[in-house]
């Protein structure tokens, strides 16, 4: 027994030498056979859910690894496949080869090690890393509803989860596959369609309501996104992306402190969530708190200072508030990282609406209607300039 505390140490210090390779493997185990059956890009994430920051990063062909420079900080790890449309089959696949991969290395391995009957140190070692790649295969396969929170402020579950998600969705109406398609075709008109048809038969899986929603507003129908905006709120494994959608739906139907609550809570779960940022300033434009706006668009100019969108709309804040100049810089900016930004044309005529230059204002905001039907308030906006003429 006097050993026993000595034995207890080697063990630790092993286990955790071999953890972060446990980790590798089934990391490599989810990207070869993405690589394989799918024709974009896989990324590997090592230490961390998502986190590019501090982090070695290189590629090998098509394959990214960001890796936590200190390998026993490798406890988790992400697999990234750029490509989303797999086959239910390859997705199996995809999911069952991460924890496989480290146990049938680990298995190989002790196989020859015994077989050539090699250094007693070698056979332990390879033991408990066989121990730790059952343990990972237990760990993984098991499933489990509770959430992983990602670097960007998105959800995921574990392997088991997502295999019981897959089969469940196996055993869902063609429709579902045929819908999911179209919706990774951006063909969000009929994709749309589809997944309204399967919410009011009944078949109300998060998934196919956050997938109808983000296609509604792409079509902007925003009333028809708003009618499941009740039912999908209640449920508990909304990420940041969900709640910036539901702000975004409830702003484009004037609900203005709804899209404040819901952007606030994609902020709480990601505070750099970039859209969130600049839809709760937009939010606040509308209801004319310009001064609090700004900071909220210097955040996400400092997350993307290429975001065109921050830079049209904290330029309105900077003109209500009395900083012309610098306001129509900022509208002048966003011309330049995006010459079709709707909401530029639509803001820039607001400032010549304000200074009763309505012809000018008219032809602006038509401009932006040809880019985007659906920008906020923009048959107002032309109403309000035409009406403005008639009187004059």
């Amino acid at each position: 027994m006097e050993y026993f505390p000595l034995i207890l140490l080697s063990f630790l210090l092993i286990l955790a030498i071999i953890r972060p390779f446990t980790v590798l493997f089934h990391e490599l185990g989810h990207a070869v056979p993405a690589l394989l059956m799918t024709k974009g890009k896989v990324a590997i994430y090592l230490g961390s859910y998502g986190d590019p920051n501090k982090s070695l990063h290189f590629n090998i062909g098509r394959l990214e690894f960001w890796s936590k420079y200190n390998p026993f900080t490798w406890r988790a790890g992400l697999c990234v496949p750029s490509s989303a449309d797999m086959s239910y089959s390859q997705r199996i696949i995809f999911i069952l080869a991460g924890p496989l991969a480290s146990l049938i290395i680990a298995s190989i391995a002790c196989y020859f090690t015994f077989a050539f009957d090699l250094h007693g140190s070698i056979k332990i070692i390879l033991i408990i890393f066989l121990g730790s790649a059952i343990f990972d295969l237990f760990v993984n396969l098991k499933p489990s509803a509770k959430p992983i929170a990602l670097y960007d402020g998105s959800f995921a579950h574990n392997d088991g989860y997502r295999l019981k998600q897959l089969y469940y969705f196996k055993k869902l109406p063609a429709t579902y596959e045929t819908a999911a398609k179209l919706y990774n075709q951006e063909k969000y008109e009929e994709a749309g369609a589809l997944f309204h048809e399967m919410l009011e038969k009944g078949i109300k899986e998060t998934d196919i309501y956050r997938l109808a929603i983000i296609s509604f507003l792409q079509t902007g129908k925003f009333q028809l996104a708003s009618i499941w905006l009740d039912e999908f709120t209640k449920a508990d494994t909304l990420d940041a992306d969900d709640f910036s959608n539901v702000a975004l739906a409830y702003a484009h139907i004037n609900e203005h402190q709804n899209a404040i609550e819901y952007n606030t809570k994609a902020l709480l779960l990601n505070p750099e969530h970039k859209y969130a940022l600049n839809n709760k300033g937009y939010t606040l434009n509308l209801l004319n708190k310009f001064e609090e706006a700004i900071p909220l668009f210097d955040k996400a100019i400092e997350i993307d200072n290429d975001f065109a969108y921050a830079y049209n709309n904290r330029g309105l804040s900077k003109i209500k508030t009395g900083l012309q100049e610098e306001g129509l810089e900022d509208i002048k900016h966003s011309f330049t990282l995006d010459e079709n930004n709707a909401y530029g044309y639509r803001n820039l005529g607001i400032y010549h609406l304000d200074r009763g230059e309505h012809v000018e204002a008219i032809d602006l905001f038509k401009k932006a209607k040809e880019l985007d039907h659906t920008t906020h308030g923009i048959n107002e906006l032309i109403k309000e300039a035409e009406t403005a003429i008639y009187k004059a």
